[in-house]
């Protein structure tokens, strides 16, 4: 049995190290010279710059990972000032409160909503199909936590729109724990709180170094292959692909695509056109990332926490802010400060497309009023975009979820973040689990 896996993003490189493992035989194609899909990390001007996330987040798949790879040393904990997240509001920042409890005992929302989310445990658990996230909290919580709470949080964890967002696929915990215990405060009092500053980390040379140290493990990883078509014929998958000038095809008893949905569905066309157009309307909006370095001299705002999110309500250029140097040490020299920007997402698209220069320059007269910065640019300005970000697990994935389901009959598989879930630790983990899947189906002469 081979396994064919095309996309050597962090979910077919993970794929690809638990089949190793387990002994089983695969081939991972990469179209490009790099591995790493979006954790990407840029060295420029003696500035450590993560195109893609920012950070990485523990978990149990995530820990053995990195003992497996000897990478201990090499990771580097966030600040405890990681705990303080900061939420814009009448054009101020404020500390958002760190726990549901807290938010009773915090000013940052009014008696009413106070009054109003004590009252959720009496809201029955309702079964509503494609709730979206706002209704969900609506229902739930009332309206006054969405503006302030709920859009910024989900803007800038999924660059998303909560009026669109599933809430069974986006935050599918909540929907649990209204699930198993009427209300989800009731499930919170009996669920342990695990999410601390300590789960926070990244790799002292970025998290960059996560794929190239599994890339480095893999026997049977093909760079600058790309894979052209796809076609079956008796129960096998035949990969064409072509490198440097020449052309190769190959059979195998499984596929698996771990590539954004809009990549798989051009490889789809010939073979599986349903599932072709139902990845087509899997949404991925655009997303600039900013750069901004400034002496820390010539900025007011402390800076001390993980940084600061816009609620949409607040009509700002930018959907928030990654203080980078108040996270994590040796992103710029000690006399400066990085501030990494996000525009764009569902909520800012257009904005994400604004013409490069002009760009850093709105970011810039943003940043220069909401952190009283005095200088007249900043010291560095570098940005990057992402013209597809994050898919929205909103409406239009649902038939992608059911085909994909339903292809796992004939041996056709997926590993990708529309699938496993939008972080990485999610990602490694549906690996992992798909890893163990697919030596299930092994010829049972082959398990003996």
């Amino acid at each position: 049995m081979r396994v064919a896996i095309i996309g050597a993003g962090i979910s077919g490189l993970a794929l690809a190290y638990y089949l190793q493992k387990l002994g089983i035989a695969y081939d991972l194609f990469e179209s490009s010279s790099q591995v790493g899909g979006a954790l990407r990390t840029l060295k420029i001007g003696g500035y450590l710059l993560e195109l893609g996330p920012n950070s990485l987040q523990y978990s149990s798949e995530m820990q053995e990972l990195i003992r497996e790879l000897k990478l201990e040393k090499e990771v580097m904990a966030a600040s405890p000032a990681v705990e303080h997240r900061y939420v814009l509001r009448d054009g101020d920042y404020h500390r958002l409160p760190t726990s549901p409890f807290s938010l009773l005992s915090n000013n940052f929302f009014s008696w009413k909503t106070k009054y109003r989310i004590l009252k959720e445990k009496n809201v029955p658990p309702a079964d509503i199909d494609y709730e979206t996230v706002t209704q969900f909290f609506e229902r739930r919580f009332g309206k006054g936590v969405l503006e302030y709470a709920v859009n910024p949080f989900i803007n800038g964890i999924y660059a998303g729109d909560p009026d669109r967002l599933l809430i069974n696929k986006t935050m599918p915990k909540l929907k649990a724990l209204e699930t198993a215990y009427g209300s989800v405060l009731k499930g919170l009092v009996h669920q342990k709180d695990t999410d601390s500053a300590h789960d926070v980390f990244t790799f002292v040379d970025g998290v960059n170094s996560l794929p190239t140290a599994i890339a480095g493990k893999l026997v049977s990883l093909h760079t600058e292959h790309r894979v052209e078509m796809i076609t079956r014929n008796q129960g096998k998958y035949v990969i064409s692909c072509s490198s440097s000038g020449d052309y190769d095809t190959e059979e195998y008893s499984m596929l698996v695509l771990a590539l954004p949905a809009y990549q798989a569905a051009d490889l789809m066309h010939f073979t599986f056109p349903g599932m072709a157009a139902a990845l087509q309307n899997i949404n991925y909006p655009p997303l600039a990332m900013v750069y901004s370095v400034y002496n820390r001299r010539d900025v007011g705002h402390e800076l001390k926490g993980f940084g600061a999110l816009h609620p949409k309500v607040e009509d700002t250029f930018a959907a928030g802010s990654f203080w980078t140097s108040s996270v994590f040490d040796g992103r710029c020299r000690p006399h400066e400060v990085l501030i990494t920007t996000f525009v764009g997402g569902t909520q800012y698209a257009t904005n994400a497309l604004t013409e490069r220069s002009q760009l850093m320059s709105n970011v810039h007269g943003e940043l220069s009023k909401l952190y009283n910065i005095s200088a007249e640019k900043p010291v560095f300005q570098y940005t990057h975009l992402w013209e597809h970000s994050i898919p929205q697990y909103d409406l239009y994935i649902e038939d992608a979820h059911d085909m994909a389901k339903e292809l796992e009959q004939d041996g056709m598989f997926i590993a990708a973040n529309w699938q496993a879930g939008v972080s990485v630790s999610s990602c490694i983990k549906y690996a992992k689990e798909l890893a163990q899947k697919i030596n299930l189906k092994r010829p049972s002469v082959l398990n003996s």
